[in-house]
């Protein structure tokens, strides 16, 4: 058997992080937990973000988006961190997705879900 590795790991529900002071602060905040791997739910994303997000984090991210105003999920890797993307999936709802990466040696499955508090909405 194989030397596993410590990972830690942060979610957090941001609540909307396109106001560019409150992304930068939720930023700086996950930078200061030293986490190796950030689930981000209601991002509020949209795909004209990825590259001013990317830019201010400084790591990787994954991206599944959904409207300006309500779901959309992101990963964040830490800054320092060079994965290796083996499979990525994202569904159009912004409400799932689930990245599959070598990181340090080790082949890594990443999920993050934000599912729905209300059960009538799918």
């Amino acid at each position: 058997m194989g030397c596993l590795s410590k990972f830690d790991v942060l979610s957090l529900n941001v609540h909307g992080i396109r106001d560019p002071i409150k992304r930068r602060s939720i930023f700086s905040y996950l930078k200061d937990q030293r986490a190796n791997i950030c689930f981000l739910q209601e991002t509020y994303s949209e795909q004209a973000d990825e590259n001013i997000w990317r830019y201010e984090w400084g790591g990787t991210l994954f991206f599944s988006h959904g409207t300006t105003y309500s779901k959309g999920v992101c990963i964040l890797m830490n800054p320092f961190a060079q994965p290796k993307v083996d499979y990525y999936y994202a569904n159009d709802s912004g409400r799932i997705e689930l990245v599959t990466i070598m990181l340090n040696w080790q082949k890594l499955s990443l999920c993050n879900i934000y599912a729905p508090n209300d059960v009538t909405i799918a």
